[in-house]
């Protein structure tokens, strides 16, 4: 038997997220490259499953609140937007929380919000399926390396090599535009 969702739930864990990714941040005093290796993984596999649970729980928030009758357990971003009316202002929203990792390269641009949106996808993939570990760290001895971590832009890719920006800071951009974007669904349901 599946039980109603509510908008709370997907705030819960947007929570749950932010929880993991500020304890992630934390380790070793803020020292990524230095930090126990199998504590920060386990935080960062449970950010991207907690950011992208998110999005998921939405779906069915959102196949509930308009009424589409998609059974639960079908329920997923691409299935509850193909389904919504092209006019309705949610439809163009969640569509836009989803990539098609498998299908679809990496943006050409890494940096554009719908890379953001693929990156999240296939880092949970990565990190959650496969074990992968998505950082790269640059250390010196004696000589200050910036950004000391980075997340590898495509971790199934290696020629694409690591993002130019500190792993810090896309992770918060990353929760940030999660965030928002099913902030401004819930809204309008």
């Amino acid at each position: 038997m599946t039980y109603p969702m509510s908008k709370d739930e997907v705030f819960m864990r947007l929570r749950f997220a932010e929880k993991r990714l500020q304890e992630l941040l934390s380790l070793n005093g803020g020292d990524l490259p230095g930090a126990d290796a199998s504590e920060r993984q386990q935080l960062i596999m449970e950010f991207f499953f907690h950011l992208v649970g998110a999005t998921e729980e939405l779906a069915q928030v959102v196949n509930q609140i308009r009424g589409l009758s998609i059974n639960p357990e079908d329920v997923g971003i691409q299935k509850v937007s193909k389904n919504l009316p092209p006019a309705d202002p949610v439809q163009s929203k969640l569509k836009s929380l989803y990539a098609n990792v498998r299908a679809c390269p990496l943006p050409a641009n890494p940096y554009t919000d719908e890379a953001y949106i693929y990156r999240v996808r296939n880092y949970r993939n990565q990190v959650s399926h496969r074990g992968s570990n998505p950082f790269l760290f640059r250390v010196g001895i004696g000589v200050v390396v910036s950004p000391a971590a980075s997340l590898l832009l495509d971790p199934r890719r290696s020629d694409l090599g690591p993002s130019e920006k500190a792993a810090q800071d896309e992770l918060q951009y990353m929760l940030k535009l999660i965030k928002n974007r099913c902030e401004e669904i819930l809204a309008l349901l």
